[in-house]
């Protein structure tokens, strides 16, 4: 069978007849009549009002507040307060002890327990190599003992019975991680 070819205007006016018909063409002189009315609204809000302009809010600001002083060393957080059935290390500072809660990861268990996200992170890679992170379940023990400084000194987490992981901080500063 032959189809028939239908001329270009047919198919136009089938295309569009759901669309109603042509918008009006209108020129370009009113949209920049509204855009030139916004930018001079906008520059008197800004820069010619004395009440609402960026200077005289800048002043009030000024005005307001005085310039703040940054401390000349790092905030430090008060160490928790001594438990006394907590067992004391050998070096003085007291042990903090607990057990794995049920939706715990090492990371969150840390932080519970006062130490800083430097801290938290610092213990977490001294103990990447030695320690599968996804076999730590809730009930396991873990302490946490501190240096005179207040840095962490000796971390440990008792994973099975005769399954532990530390990490002790080493004469050079570092924090090292070790299973037993």
């Amino acid at each position: 069978m032959v189809r028939r070819r239908t001329s270009p205007r047919k198919k136009r006016s089938a295309a569009y007849a759901n669309l109603g018909t042509a918008p009006a063409r209108r020129s370009g002189i009113w949209v920049l009549l509204v855009l030139g009315v916004l930018v001079i609204v906008n520059l008197y809000v800004f820069v010619w009002d004395k009440k609402t302009g960026v200077r005289a809010i800048k002043q009030q600001a000024e005005a307001a507040q005085p310039p703040a002083m940054l401390p000349s060393q790092p905030l430090l957080f008060p160490a928790p307060a001594p438990n006394a059935s907590a067992p004391t290390p050998p070096h003085g500072a007291p042990a903090i002890e607990g057990k794995v809660a049920k939706s715990d990861t090492l990371g969150r268990l840390l932080k519970k327990n006062g130490l800083t996200a430097a801290e938290t992170d610092e213990v977490i890679h001294a103990l990447s190599g030695v320690l599968d992170f996804k076999t730590i379940k809730a009930g396991e023990s873990f302490i946490i003992e501190r240096a005179r400084d207040g840095r962490v000194q000796h971390f440990e987490l008792e994973l099975a019975k005769p399954h532990r992981v530390r990490a002790v901080r080493k004469p050079t500063g570092e924090l090292v991680g070790s299973a037993e």
